[in-house]
């Protein structure tokens, strides 16, 4: 007689998902390349989350490149952001993950804020930032990431 063998399925609700800054700064009307617009493509059907600490940083990027007659773009991709995706908040345990981390030598205060949101949240963290990711890994915290390949 055959075994049936069980496959265990992720469904795509169950995955929570938080956008690094670099994905969202597409809804802001930023052209950020192939890889990570072909990854927004994919990503239907996940339950997303966004931080204001990442739309404070893609505004500091988008200041230096958008001129204010595009800034109607911006600002109806804020809205889309807020409408559509989840907000995740900062809270105790992820400030402290990521004063730890800082401390460490990773030096960037809201990817490390970021990262700690996915702790405290249980969330995972879309990203393409290799320097985050080996830094977390190499000091033994949990790996809370998913890259575009994943989706």
């Amino acid at each position: 007689m055959r075994r049936l063998r069980r496959r265990v399925f992720v469904s795509r609700k169950s995955l929570r998902i938080l956008l690094d800054t670099s994905f969202l700064l597409p809804f802001l009307g930023i052209d950020v390349g192939e890889p990570i617009t072909k990854a927004l493509q994919r990503l239907r059907g996940y339950e997303l989350y966004y931080s204001e600490l990442s739309l404070l940083e893609a505004l500091w990027k988008i200041v230096k490149v958008v001129n204010i007659d595009k800034m109607s773009i911006v600002l109806e991709g804020l809205a889309l952001i807020r409408r559509d995706l989840k907000l995740a908040p900062i809270d105790e345990r992820a400030t402290k993950i990521a004063l730890e981390l800082y401390r460490l030598g990773h030096r960037d205060l809201i990817d490390n804020l970021l990262y700690g949101i996915t702790l405290s949240q249980n969330l995972k963290l879309l990203t393409i930032d290799e320097e985050l990711i080996s830094f977390v890994k190499s000091n033994d915290y949990p790996d809370t990431f998913i890259s575009p390949n994943e989706l």
